[in-house]
């Protein structure tokens, strides 16, 4: 007969105590918990939706206008009780806004030239992450009438738009001219603030031509035509975003950048034409 007070089965007795102690408190964790966790169809991460709620300012650059408001759209759709608002314009000067305490919750710089003064004023909290690359593409009038094929070509535009230095899609710009060995008159230039403007002087003004970015080109439809720059002479730019050390809402910021990093949010970007992070 089997001592039911021996050493094995007092141990198997304990052991089977705990794990029926465990079930019950997980039971009851799952049960009360307000913080639980889902994972979303939408968003293909896992997130706590239960904290996500109120309203975060994203500042982005004027060229992720498009991408970003899709993805804002998607977002709260995703997460009811939630909204996005967009600052969009040149990254230079939403940086210059940041640092001087402007209300802003993201910053999603369209160069890592301009997220990093940001971030050694001590405005952003934790690492900016790479989140897209972007490339350079000249946009001339529906039809190329002038026949304007490269940028040797732009010497035949009366007027070309290229954006301000201070703008990422002007400082790169000039790096491509300069690795094609192609001076533009200044008489012949004009600046627009953000790459939105600088194609609106194709699109709605009088500028001939326009160095812009890859994403504007592909979207500007029967109001102008795409001509692609080389690689040897074209000049990439990597997209970073961070929050902003000074958001009233960190949950749903990050749960934010989190969402542009998702397979969601990279479907979107790819689908606008952004290139990847790496």
């Amino acid at each position: 007969m089997t001592n039911p007070f021996s050493s094995s089965t007092r141990s198997h007795r304990r052991v089977a105590a705990v794990l029926a102690l465990a079930a019950l408190a997980t039971a009851a964790a799952c049960g009360n918990s307000s913080t639980a966790t889902s994972t979303t169809a939408t968003t293909g991460t896992t997130a706590t939706t239960a904290a996500l709620s109120g309203t975060i300012t994203v500042s982005a650059a004027s060229s992720l206008t498009g991408a970003f408001g899709t993805l804002g759209t998607m977002f709260q759709s995703a997460h009811p009780g939630t909204t996005v608002s967009f600052n969009f314009g040149s990254s230079g000067t939403l940086a210059t806004q940041i640092e001087q305490g402007a209300p802003a919750d993201v910053f999603a710089s369209a160069s890592t030239q301009d997220m990093t003064p940001v971030q050694h004023a001590g405005d952003i909290a934790g690492t900016p992450v790479i989140f897209a690359r972007n490339s350079l593409e000249i946009v001339v009038k529906p039809g190329n009438p002038l026949g304007i094929h490269s940028l040797a070509g732009l010497d035949k535009a009366g007027v070309v738009a290229i954006c301000v230095k201070t703008a990422p899609c002007g400082f790169t710009a000039d790096q491509a001219l300069a690795k094609a060995h192609v001076t533009i008159p200044t008489s012949k230039v004009t600046l627009g603030q953000d790459v939105d403007s600088t194609l609106a002087e194709v699109t709605t003004g009088d500028a001939d031509a326009a160095i812009v970015y890859v994403t504007n080109a592909k979207s500007v439809g029967t109001l102008g035509v795409g001509v692609p720059i080389p690689t040897a002479q074209n000049v990439p730019t990597s997209y970073p975003i961070a929050t902003v050390k000074t958001t009233t809402n960190k949950a749903l910021s990050q749960a934010w950048i989190a969402y542009v990093l998702s397979p969601t949010g990279q479907a979107v970007l790819r689908q606008a034409s952004f290139l990847p992070a790496h």
